[in-house]
C-alpha cells in the first residue's frame, strides 16, 4: 500500500462514495497520481488494467494529463459533487453522465426465481458454456480472479449472474448481468439477493451504482429496497 495509499485511505472514509478509490488502494491494484510540490489532499487513484480513474480534489492539469496517457486502456473517470465542475472545465474531448448511488436501508425483499436453482461456480462453468457471449465470458473469468460469482442456472444453463466488482472493509459493489433472454423474469433480483446474504456472513453492505443512461440497473436496485444517498459523475471519452 504505500505511505501515501495509507495517507489517502485516512482521508477518504469507508463510505459509499469513496468505495472505488479505497477499493484501488486497499486491493493494491491502485495507481496513484499527485503533485509533490502541492500540499493538500488533490490526487487521482487508477486502476491500470480497467481505466477506472478517481480524480479526488481538485489535481493539476499536468499530473491529470499524466494518468490519461499512462496507461494503454480507455480511461472512464470519476468525480464528485465538489470538483466535476472543476474537471468538466479542464478536460476536453470527455463527455460527462451523472450516476446514482445506492445502499440497501430496508429489508431485502423476498426474490425466488421459479424452476431454478443459483450457486456459486467456478471458471469451468464460465468457459465451457458457450452461450455466454464472448465479453461478458471474459468479464465472469477475470471477476472469478478476486471474488465468488453466483450464478442462477435454468436447466444446466447459468443465464444471471452476480459478483463483488470492488470490496472495502464493510463495502461492496453490486456487479449484476443477466442474459437478455432471461431479462424481466426475476433471475437477477434472484441473484442479487443470494449475493446479498452471502456478503452480508462478511460483514459486508452492498452498494448499487447506477448509470443514468442505465434505467433499469436503477429500477432494479429501487425494486431490491435500495434507496440513493449520494451522485457520482462520470467522465469517458468522446
Amino acid at each position: 500500500m504505500g505511505v501515501i495509499g495509507a495517507k489517502i485511505l485516512q482521508l477518504l472514509p469507508d463510505i459509499p462514495r469513496w468505495i472505488y478509490a479505497r477499493w484501488m488502494i486497499l486491493s493494491g491494484k491502485g495507481r496513484i497520481y499527485y503533485d509533490e510540490n502541492i500540499a493538500g489532499s488533490s490526487f487521482i487513484i487508477q486502476h491500470p488494467t480497467n481505466g477506472l480513474t478517481c480524480f479526488i480534489g481538485k489535481p493539476d492539469i499536468d499530473t491529470m494529463q499524466k494518468s490519461l496517457t499512462s496507461i494503454d486502456v480507455p480511461v472512464s473517470i470519476i468525480g464528485y459533487e465538489e470538483n466535476y465542475r472543476y474537471i468538466e472545465s479542464q478536460l476536453k474531448g470527455f463527455e460527462k453522465s451523472q450516476a446514482t448511488l445506492y445502499t440497501l436501508s430496508d429489508e431485502l425483499p423476498e426474490y425466488y426465481a421459479a424452476d431454478s436453482t443459483i450457486r456459486f461456480v467456478k471458471k469451468n462453468d464460465i468457459e465451457n458454456t458457450h452461450h455466454i457471449p464472448d465479453d461478458l465470458r471474459k468479464e465472469l473469468s477475470d471477476a472469478l480472479l478476486s471474488s465468488p460469482v453466483a450464478a442462477l442456472f435454468t436447466g444446466d444453463h447459468p443465464v444471471s449472474f452476480c459478483y463483488v466488482a470492488a470490496e472495502t472493509e464493510t463495502l461492496w459493489d453490486v456487479a449484476i448481468d443477466t442474459l437478455e433472454p432471461y431479462r424481466n423474469r426475476g433471475f437477477a433480483a434472484a441473484t442479487v439477493r443470494f449475493m446479498i446474504e452471502y456478503m452480508s456472513t462478511k460483514g459486508k453492505r452492498p452498494v448499487w451504482g447506477a448509470e443514468e443512461t442505465n434505467p433499469v440497473s436503477s429500477h432494479l436496485a429501487i425494486k431490491l429496497g435500495f434507496k440513493p444517498i449520494d451522485k457520482l459523475y462520470l467522465f469517458h471519452k468522446k
